[in-house]
């Protein structure tokens, strides 16, 4: 775990949580696939041109059901695949599944299997992998962190047939099908149970466009092209993922030909390569935000407080911290949320830069100036700026009188403080960003809104009400107008600090031509060809 302090008299202060040991195990040692799991297409794979991508943050596991981030999706979106998923320009499109219906009453789904979908290790995709991924997913001892978005919320899966199952929900729930993708990935039975457990996650075989080769920790992810894939046939053969966490480093493999392409591009690097003549600037719209979540849940007793949550945003000049950090690579936001998400475009007063207000605000409720507000960053190679984000917001705290520290953390501990299932009460605000996968908001807010979710520093059990409601609908527009309640009322309560929205920047060979799948923060790698 790494740890760095900014500024001299700022002191690291967590009380460390150590990153699970499942999550960890996955990777702490180099993992390739047996010789029964090559594939008979490693031949023709590897007449295609490799793909070398420079990544900025490691994954934390390679099992589908342990999920610790967004990070994790570089590759699981990669290697694994849900019963349906979205296409390159972002709409539900079938996957493992090639058709489904749905009851009157919205808690029966039925789904076909396509007669073409394997595993990596040529076995064909049944219904009982189908429930067995069920039962593994809501398995106690699997400790699934994402199981209440949508597994949890499944009452049965009927085997009908080989290529035929049906899903019993126990609630309706809207957002289902939007969500299948990436928070119910379908993995082998008999590979799961005859490999165990710690095989398992050393050796992950998925139905996805790409089959896992080998990893080892902080240095690489290999993949090679799955050629039996049943529609999404890559057209590259190995591709090498380098984890490289420092932005000018990541950016200097691909100026010197080292990568095909690069993730994660701070804007200020950005500008000055679409002068460059053998290089070129991808940019794909996300529903990525960025924001400084509030501990709302004691402590510090006083941000449990509505007023003192609302008077930290009016401090915050997020227009010009836009300005000045994203160099304009972004849209400021007033909501936990982006446009384009459902229920996203309701009408709420801004707090706008209000710092006078916000500090007699902060004197009424009591606020201790003279007590720091601790503060958890997140290190280089995940976010663009993160530093600099939240030493922006540092700064407009203390020109209204409130002091800070600063403490830096690598990706891996700060999601261990993060998503920690006890909320660290020596943290008061950390830096923290929502990576949605569609335009469904069901997911962040479960995550990060309701009270003891993985990720979630607030509780309140009106919110929560809210949330036990958003799902269950039938009528798209009844279910809108909710949410715009629902997003209304967390504009109320302000359980964070929203900063912005932000595209995903690339940088790429002119050799590469590649269409980034929208509203996603990780490369989707299928269709990127490579000339030459």
């Amino acid at each position: 775990m790494t740890l760095a302090t900014d500024n001299g008299s700022h002191q690291a202060f967590l009380g460390h949580q150590p990153i699970g040991r499942r999550a960890v195990a996955g990777g702490l040692i180099a993992t390739a696939l047996a010789s029964g799991l090559g594939g008979a297409k490693t031949a023709a794979a590897q007449g295609k041109p490799p793909l070398v991508v420079a990544a900025g943050t490691d994954i934390i596991t390679l099992d589908p059901c342990r999920i610790a981030g967004g990070n994790d999706y570089l590759f699981f979106a990669n290697v694994f695949e849900g019963l349906y998923s979205h296409d390159e320009n972002g709409r539900l499109a079938p996957a493992v599944a090639e058709s489904h219906t749905v009851s009157p009453d919205g808690l029966k789904y039925e789904f076909v299997l396509r007669s073409n979908a394997r595993f990596h290790n040529g076995d064909r995709v049944t219904a009982e992998d189908v429930r067995f991924s069920w039962q593994r997913a809501i398995a106690p001892e699997t400790r699934n962190p994402r199981a209440s978005v949508l597994v949890a919320n499944i009452a049965d899966v009927e085997v009908l047939g080989e290529r035929r199952c049906r899903v019993l929900l126990k609630a309706r729930d809207a957002s289902f099908m939007e969500n299948l993708g990436e928070y119910w990935y379908i993995i082998s039975k008999r590979h799961a149970e005859s490999a165990g457990e710690a095989a398992f996650e050393r050796q992950p075989i998925g139905t996805g466009p790409f089959a896992f080769v080998e990893r080892r920790i902080r240095s690489h992810i290999k993949l090679r092209s799955f050629d039996e894939h049943w529609g999404r046939v890559p057209q590259v053969g190995e591709v090498t993922i380098k984890i490289i966490p420092d932005d000018q480093s990541r950016l200097a493999q691909v100026q010197t030909g080292e990568s095909d392409l690069v993730i994660n591009i701070p804007p200020v690097l950005a500008a000055p390569l679409q002068r460059m003549p053998d290089l070129k600037v991808i940019r794909a719209p996300s529903f990525q935000n960025i924001y400084v979540a509030i501990n709302a849940l004691g402590g510090n007793p006083i941000l449990a407080k509505s007023e003192v949550r609302r008077a930290l945003n009016m401090a915050i000049d997020k227009n010009i911290l836009l300005r000045t950090v994203m160099l304009g690579f972004g849209t400021a936001q007033d909501l936990p949320c982006s446009p384009g998400l459902l229920g996203c475009d309701v009408s709420v007063q801004p707090y706008g830069f209000q710092p006078d207000k916000a500090r007699e605000i902060l004197s009424k409720a009591g606020f201790e100036f003279n007590k720091p507000l601790r503060m958890v960053g997140q290190g280089s190679g995940r976010v663009p700026q993160a530093r600099e984000t939240l030493q922006g917001v540092a700064t407009f705290l203390n020109r209204i009188g409130i002091k800070t520290e600063i403490t830096m953390l690598d990706y891996g501990a700060w999601i261990a403080v993060y998503g920690g299932k006890e909320k660290d009460p020596a943290v008061d605000l950390i830096f923290a960003n929502f990576t949605d996968y569609n335009s469904d908001p069901s997911g962040r807010l479960l995550r990060s809104m309701r009270t003891g979710a993985s990720y979630s520093w607030y509780s309140n059990p009106e919110v929560d009400a809210l949330l036990a409601k958003m799902n269950d609908f039938s009528s798209p527009e009844e279910r809108a107008s909710f949410l715009h309640r629902l997003f209304a009322k967390l504009h109320e309560e302000a359980p964070l600090i929203p900063l912005w929205s932000t595209d995903s920047i690339y940088a790429a060979s002119r050799t590469i031509k590649w269409k980034p799948t929208p509203n996603v923060s990780w490369p989707v790698l299928w269709n990127v060809e490579k000339a030459g």
